[in-house]
C-alpha cells in the first residue's frame, strides 16, 4: 500500500480555522491552543490510526482474494462507498468492538457476494447506532446455548444446573450489568427495531436463539473471521 498522504485538502481548512482564532483579540492564542489540543489533535490521531488499520485490512483482503489489488479496489464503487461510510463512523468512536465491526464490514463488502449492495450499506449504517452492549446482547441472544454450555463446563462434570430463565444465564456470565437493568431492554428493543431479534424485551427470550435471519446475516457481516 502507498503511504498515507501527509496532508489532505480539508486539513487546509483546519489551518485556516486555527489562524482565524489566533487573530481574535486578547484570547485568540488561548482559543487556538484549545482548538488544537482538545479538538484537532485527537481527531487527527483517530483518523491516522483508522487509516492504518484500514490499510492493513485492505492488504489482508488482497492476499485473501486471488487477483485482487488496491488498484482494482480503488475502482470498485461499492467498496469506496463502504469504506467512506465506515470511516465517517470510525472517526466518531473509541470503542474497539465498533472499530472491529467496521473493519470487518469493509472487508466483507468484498467477500460476501451473496449480500446485495443495499444490505451491506444498511448494515454499516446500523453499526453507527450500536454500542458495545448492543453487540454483546445480540451475540448472547443469537447463541445462548454456547453461553449455557460454557457455564456448565465451568461447574464441572458432576454438577448440573437448571438455569430456568435466560436472564439467569446472563447474570452468571456478565457481572458488569444485570439483566434487570433497564438499559438491557432498551438495547433489545433497538435490536428488534433493526430486525435482528424476534423479541423486544428480555423476559420474552427463550433458551434458544431468538435472532432473525437478518440478525444472523449482520453477525456474519461484522465478523472479522469471515
Amino acid at each position: 500500500m502507498e503511504d498515507i498522504p501527509a496532508k489532505e485538502l480539508k486539513d487546509y481548512g483546519h489551518d485556516a480555522v486555527k489562524a482565524g482564532l489566533n487573530v481574535v483579540p486578547l484570547v485568540g492564542g488561548a482559543l487556538a491552543t484549545v482548538f488544537e489540543t482538545v479538538f484537532s489533535a485527537p481527531i487527527d490521531k483517530r483518523k491516522e490510526e483508522w487509516l492504518k488499520e484500514l490499510a492493513a485490512t485492505v492488504d489482508d483482503l488482497c492476499r485473501q482474494v486471488e487477483g485482487l489489488s488496491p488498484e482494482k479496489l480503488s475502482k470498485n464503487d461499492l467498496f469506496i462507498s463502504a469504506y467512506l461510510q465506515a470511516s465517517n463512523i470510525a472517526i466518531r468512536t473509541h470503542h474497539e468492538s465498533k472499530l472491529n465491526a467496521l473493519k470487518a464490514a469493509v472487508k466483507n463488502t468484498v467477500l460476501l457476494n451473496d449480500y446485495d449492495e443495499s444490505k451491506k450499506l444498511i448494515f454499516i449504517r446500523t453499526i453507527d447506532e450500536m454500542t458495545p452492549l448492543h453487540f454483546k446482547v445480540l451475540h448472547f441472544l443469537s447463541v445462548p446455548e454456547g453461553y449455557i454450555a460454557e457455564l456448565n463446563r465451568k461447574q464441572g462434570p458432576n454438577v448440573s444446573t437448571h438455569w430456568g430463565d435466560l436472564r439467569n444465564v446472563w447474570d452468571e456470565t456478565f457481572k458488569d450489568i444485570r439483566s434487570s437493568d433497564p438499559l438491557i431492554d432498551v438495547v433489545i428493543n433497538d435490536l428488534h427495531r433493526f430486525g435482528f431479534v424476534h423479541i423486544d424485551q428480555f423476559y420474552k427470550a427463550s433458551m434458544n436463539s431468538v435472532s432473525t435471519k437478518t440478525g444472523q446475516d449482520f453477525i456474519m457481516f461484522v465478523d472479522g473471521n469471515s
